[in-house]
Order: structure tokens, then C-alpha cells, then sequence
């Protein structure tokens, strides 16, 4: 077995350790109740809180959510709801929502914290957050986000605000061998402001960092620092022509990837004749380096230059 094929089969297994993980505490929660019931679990004996009337969620035991949609605080509990949850089903005046291990890992990593989380929740909830949510919340974002691996000057840092146990933990090589080129960077020595401590990591070594950080239970975020990037140059006259307008829906899924002058890494999913081509424009003028665009067929690649074209100018 060759390299590749050995590096694959590592890959695959620490992908599939984080996902049984996962899984296991997504069966936890839901075994809440009583799940084998032909009517669902029954928590019609949660107490309501005085003033449930002018709230708009049910928030259950076992992760699951339920909305009003015709409560005047509706949009701005969808909003919400749609960063930390998976949407169930959305019929016309009751939708429902399902806490999972991955909506959560989502909303850390767009800068939603842990007990910011919790305390909104409980805000629109009817009934007092139940416990079990707490503490699923708190077990499946406490350590994820918490270390990321960032991609500036062209080189590759582990980084983190938290404790500097968390990076000397990811940091300890499996052998003996030289894993890390470390570098600490500290900043914000003065009492009140933010410390940020990193580690560099050679190229070649990304990957094993990152299944090693995965086996401690801290998965690396990535992330692109393009503003502070002066190694790779920009793209000239990398703009958006004066009568390109985005949409909503647009902007909030772009709004999810950047932040802070960085780039996250991620998936953003958006149904045919949604505005795929002017998002990922979007995108590419907001880093203004140059990009690469997949596609699937000659038609694809054919119809997004096209589009390019006409968002931008070149």
C-alpha cells in the first residue's frame, strides 16, 4: 500500500471516529423520554414559565424545537434557530427544529458561543431550558472551534484564544520525530485584551495535525487569513459592476464565511436558480486573489464564466 492509499485510509478512520462521536451524543439525547412510544416522546408535563405567551419556542429534552410561525417574534427566532439547528418540518403555523452535534458545530463556527447559545434559547423558550440541552450544547461546542488551523503568509498556524493546554495538547508528536516547526506568537499582553497563541506546523504535516486534533476531540477549523496576505498578490479591478445587487439569502450565507478579515472553510448550499455563480463571485471579489473555480460539465463551466463576466469587471 502506497503513501496516498495509507494517508486516504487514516483520513477515512478519523473522520469516521468524529462522526460516531457525534452520533453517540446525538443518541443520548434523543433516547430522552420515551422515543419507542407510537406517539413520540411525552413532555406535556414541562412547566411553562409565567410569561410563555410572549415567547415563541418550545424547547424539549431530547434536542427537539418547536416555532410558531405566526408569533410576532418569529423572524427573529428563525434566524436564529436556522445558525444552531436542522430544520425537521416547516408546516404553515408550527415548524420544527432538531438540535444536532453538526447545526452546532456550524453555529460555533460562525462566532456563536456556547452559552450565547444557552441564553438566547432559554430567552425564547416557554419552559425552562431543560437540563439535558444544556448540557448537550456545552458537550458538543466546548472544544470544537476552539483551535484553528489558519492558512497567512502562506504558511500553516494552529491558533488559539482559550488555554494554552488545548494547542500543547494538538502540539505533542506520536513519535519522536520533529512534527512541528513550533512558533509562539502571543499578543494582547495588557489586562482586557484578547491573547491569541499559535504554533506554526510544516506543510507536509497538516493533514496528520489534523486527524491528532480530531482524536483528542478538538477539531481544527480552517481558516484563510486574505487580508494580511501580501505573499500572494491581488487580483486588479476585482469588483462588483455598480448595478450587481445580492439578495438576502445571499448575503447572510456569505456573511457565515467571512468575519474578522478571514475566510472559513465550508459548504454553502443553495437550490437551483438561487444565485450559486454571483455568491461564489461574491466571494472571490471580497478576497480579490486568484481562485478556481469546479464544475461538474463543459455546460457548467461555460455558463459561470459567462455570469462572471457580467457581475464583474475584469
Amino acid at each position: 500500500m502506497d503513501d496516498g492509499e495509507t494517508g486516504g485510509a487514516a483520513e477515512y478512520a478519523s473522520a469516521r471516529k468524529l462522526v460516531l462521536r457525534a452520533a453517540k451524543r446525538e443518541t443520548a439525547l434523543t433516547a430522552v423520554g420515551d422515543p419507542n412510544s407510537p406517539f413520540g416522546a411525552d413532555f406535556s408535563k414541562m412547566p411553562l414559565k409565567p410569561d410563555h405567551c410572549q415567547r415563541p419556542c418550545w424547547s424539549c429534552p431530547d434536542g427537539t424545537i418547536y416555532l410558531e410561525a405566526f408569533h410576532d417574534l418569529y423572524a427573529s427566532a428563525y434566524d436564529f434557530l436556522v445558525a444552531i439547528a436542522e430544520p425537521v418540518a416547516r408546516p404553515e403555523f408550527l415548524h420544527q427544529y432538531k438540535l444536532t452535534p453538526y447545526s452546532l458545530y456550524a453555529a460555533v463556527a460562525t462566532n456563536i458561543e456556547t452559552e450565547a447559545i444557552i441564553s438566547v434559547l432559554d430567552r425564547m423558550s416557554k419552559n425552562k431550558l431543560p437540563k439535558q440541552v444544556k448540557a448537550f450544547v456545552r458537550d458538543c461546542t466546548q472544544k470544537y472551534g476552539k483551535a484553528k488551523l489558519v492558512l497567512k503568509h502562506n504558511k500553516f498556524y494552529v491558533e488559539s484564544e482559550f488555554h494554552t493546554e488545548n494547542l500543547h495538547i494538538i502540539e505533542e508528536p506520536e513519535d519522536d520525530s520533529d512534527e512541528e516547526e513550533e512558533e509562539g506568537q502571543q499578543a494582547g499582553q495588557k489586562k482586557g485584551t484578547k491573547q491569541v497563541v499559535s504554533f506554526q506546523v510544516k506543510g507536509e504535516l497538516v493533514e496528520q495535525v489534523k486527524r491528532q486534533a480530531i482524536e483528542l476531540d478538538y477539531p481544527l477549523m480552517d481558516e484563510y487569513d486574505f487580508r494580511n496576505d501580501k505573499i500572494n498578490p491581488d487580483v486588479p479591478k476585482m469588483d462588483l459592476k455598480p448595478h450587481t445587487r445580492i439578495r438576502r439569502y445571499q448575503e447572510r450565507a456569505l456573511a457565515k464565511m467571512f468575519g474578522n478579515g478571514r475566510a472559513r472553510s465550508g459548504i454553502i448550499v443553495l437550490p437551483c436558480g438561487a444565485g450559486k455563480t454571483l455568491t461564489g463571485v461574491t466571494a472571490a471579489q471580497t478576497i480579490k486573489k486568484s481562485v478556481v473555480c469546479l464544475a461538474t460539465n463543459a455546460v457548467s463551466v461555460l455558463h459561470g464564466n459567462s455570469n462572471s463576466s457580467l457581475d464583474q469587471h475584469s
